[in-house]
C-alpha cells in the first residue's frame, strides 16, 4: 500500500477544512502530491454550516487556488479540480475523480448535512467505500482550529476473520515515515452465557483460545518489527468495541486503522457503534480500508 496522491474534497466551509492538517501532514511525510477538488451541487443550498455556499466555477476554483497557494508556500505538491457540471450525487462525483485522477487516498472530513455522527461512517465516505476500493482518511470536524496532526501511536484492531494483510500494509506505509509506535489489537469477546453450564470446560477453552490469540499476534507483530521498531501487542477479554475505544484512551491513539467489508460497512468483528463514538471524538482520525 502506497499513498503518492490524496484526493481532498472541499465544500467551502471550515468544517471541511478541518481535514487539512493531516492531509497536509501526510503528503509532507510521504512526498505525495495534494488533489484538492471542489464539486459543484445542483440546487445548492445557500450555505453550507453556516457560511456561503460556493455555487459557481469561478467561486470554487478561486477558493481552491487560494488554498493551494498557501500549501505550496510550504513546499507541498498541489493540484485543484473543480468539477464543472452541476450534480446531485456528490459521492459518485467524488468517487469518479478519484480514479480519474489515480489518487490512492481520499482524505475528507466527518460533518454534513447528513448527520454523520447519528451513522456508521456517514452519507458520502460510507457511498465511496461502497463503490470503491480507494481507501479514506476521515477526520472528525471538532475545534479545527486546534486540528494539529502528529501520528506518534498507530492503533490496528486485527480480526483475523477479515483482511488483515490490508492493515498491516497501512501500518507499514504511514508508521515508518513518521517513526510511530504501532499496537496490534485483538480481543476475546466475553463468553456467552451458556458457558455457564460447563465452567470447566469452557475455562480451558478459553485459555487455549486467549493463548492462541497471543501467538497469533505476537506472530504479526514480529512480522512489522522488520519495518518499524515500536511494534505492541494488545490483547483483551471484552467486547471490540469496548477494546478498540480503551485502548485508544490508554495509548493514547493519534490513527485508528479499521477495515471494512466489501459492501462498505465494517467488519463484522466490530460493532457499529465502534465508528459512532469514534466519530463523536474532538480531532480523531480514522483510516478506512475496504477489504477486496
Amino acid at each position: 500500500m502506497r499513498f503518492t496522491r490524496i484526493l481532498v474534497p472541499l465544500d467551502g466551509s471550515r468544517l471541511a477544512e478541518a481535514v487539512l492538517p493531516a492531509a497536509c501532514s501526510v503528503a509532507a511525510k510521504l512526498g505525495a502530491r495534494l488533489l484538492l477538488l471542489h464539486v459543484l451541487e445542483r440546487e445548492p443550498p445557500a450555505t453550507v454550516h453556516g457560511e456561503p455556499h460556493l455555487s459557481t466555477q469561478d467561486e470554487a476554483l478561486a477558493y481552491l487556488e487560494e488554498h493551494a497557494a498557501a500549501l505550496r508556500g510550504r513546499n507541498l505538491e498541489v493540484d485543484v479540480h473543480v468539477h464543472e457540471r452541476p450534480v446531485g450525487d456528490v459521492a459518485a462525483a467524488i468517487d469518479r475523480h478519484a480514479h480519474e485522477l489515480e489518487a490512492d487516498l481520499i482524505a475528507m472530513c466527518a460533518h454534513g448535512r447528513t448527520n454523520l455522527r447519528s451513522r456508521l461512517v456517514g452519507s458520502i465516505a460510507e457511498r465511496i467505500l461502497r463503490g470503491g476500493s480507494i481507501p479514506i482518511l476521515l477526520r472528525t470536524a471538532h475545534a479545527p482550529q486546534a486540528a494539529k496532526f502528529e501520528l506518534r501511536r498507530m492503533l490496528v484492531p486485527i480480526d483475523f476473520g477479515h483482511d488483515v494483510e490490508a492493515a498491516l500494509s497501512a501500518a507499514r506505509a504511514l508508521a515508518q515515515p513518521y517513526g510511530a509506535a504501532v499496537a496490534l489489537l485483538s480481543a476475546l469477546e466475553p463468553a456467552p452465557p451458556s458457558a455457564r453450564m460447563l465452567p470447566g470446560t469452557s475455562a480451558l477453552t478459553r485459555e487455549l483460545d486467549l493463548d492462541a490469540l497471543h501467538r497469533r499476534l505476537g506472530e504479526l507483530a514480529e512480522g512489522l518489527r522488520t519495518d518499524i521498531a515500536d511494534v505492541q501487542t494488545i490483547v483483551e477479554q471484552r467486547r471490540p468495541t469496548d477494546a478498540i475505544l480503551a485502548a485508544s484512551d490508554a495509548l493514547p491513539a493519534d490513527l485508528i486503522v479499521l477495515v471494512t467489508d466489501a459492501h462498505g460497512g465494517l467488519a463484522g468483528w466490530y460493532d457499529p457503534p465502534t465508528a459512532q463514538r469514534l466519530l463523536a471524538r474532538p480531532a480523531q482520525t480514522v483510516l478506512l480500508i475496504k477489504e477486496l
